[in-house]
């Protein structure tokens, strides 16, 4: 799911397998259950956007009743989805097909799932966005810009705390690594291409050219809003759309071959992960919100 449910969905370390999908509460798993983040995501995110918004009383209620009506959505229209998805590549675990086509069809089907809650959720703020007023406007650059500038620190690590991480979301995965597959994220680490300063720079172009629309409020604004919101890589220049997707390929690569490499007790544990967070979802879409 990256905003508030924006995960990077460019990000190599969430290709480390092909089944590795993101979506917004896969950014969240890292905690002990996935039901029990769930059950937060309105707070979160309603924590959120506060932190970039300086709303007054009633916008900050209508804000909280468009979060509410976000979340009931996802619940009961997306998680159904999620879940059929595990279910299916659980029963691809025995016999993954690992081709670049592959791949990429399973990248499709986790960008499709992404852009759907990215257009709901863009529809239901958009109309408390254009009401901001000049000192709303203002203080959400600012918000932004500090935002930024601690997203930059973030990037600045360490070989071997990147590695820790790709082995961190592997683990999650396929439980114990080999020796082998150690090998191949150290190996990916020191070879990405990745350049911090360079999504930074392009998240503040981003992050301008909507300010600036939503200040000067040209001819069709609103839906030139929308349409940054929901398709941000029409700012992307060529030489980021390049970087983005020689990211992809690297991961693309790297699946490939932890996957090849993988244990039947690797594969065993990956399945079982799949169709638990299957049954968590189906539990979740189940519950009245």
């Amino acid at each position: 799911m990256t905003t508030a449910i924006q995960p990077n969905r460019t990000n190599t370390c969430a290709r480390i397998t092909t089944l590795l999908l993101a979506l917004l509460l896969l950014s969240l798993a890292g905690c002990s259950s996935v039901r029990l983040v769930y059950g937060h995501l309105d707070w979160w995110m309603d924590r959120t956007l506060n932190k970039y918004l300086d709303l007054d009383g009633p916008q900050k209620e209508l804000l909280s009743r468009r979060v509410d009506e976000f979340h009931r959505w996802h619940r009961q229209t997306q998680l159904p989805r999620y879940a059929d998805y595990m279910e299916q590549l659980a029963t691809q675990v025995d016999s993954p097909d690992v081709s670049p086509k592959n791949l990429k069809k399973i990248e499709k089907q986790v960008d499709d799932f992404w852009h759907s809650s990215v257009v709901m959720l863009s529809d239901l703020l958009l109309p408390i966005l254009v009401e901001l007023d000049d000192n709303q406007i203002n203080q959400l650059a600012e918000n932004a810009r500090k935002e930024r500038e601690k997203s930059l620190k973030k990037w600045d690590k360490s070989q071997r705390k990147r590695e820790k991480q790709f082995r961190k979301q592997a683990e999650r995965w396929l439980g114990d690594l080999t020796a082998e597959q150690q090998a191949m994220i150290d190996k990916q680490v020191a070879e990405t291409s990745f350049n911090p300063a360079s999504r930074i720079a392009q998240r503040e172009l981003w992050t301008n050219t909507f300010l600036d629309t939503l200040r000067n409020k040209p001819q069709g604004y609103e839906s030139k809003l929308r349409k940054l919101l929901i398709d941000p890589q029409t700012l992307w220049p060529d030489d980021y759309r390049q970087m983005q997707d020689a990211l992809r390929d690297q991961g693309r690569t790297l699946a490939t071959g932890i996957l090849e490499s993988t244990t039947p007790e690797q594969r065993a544990h990956m399945q079982e992960t799949l169709l638990e967070f299957a049954s968590d979802f189906r539990h979740l879409a189940a519950q009245q919100h």
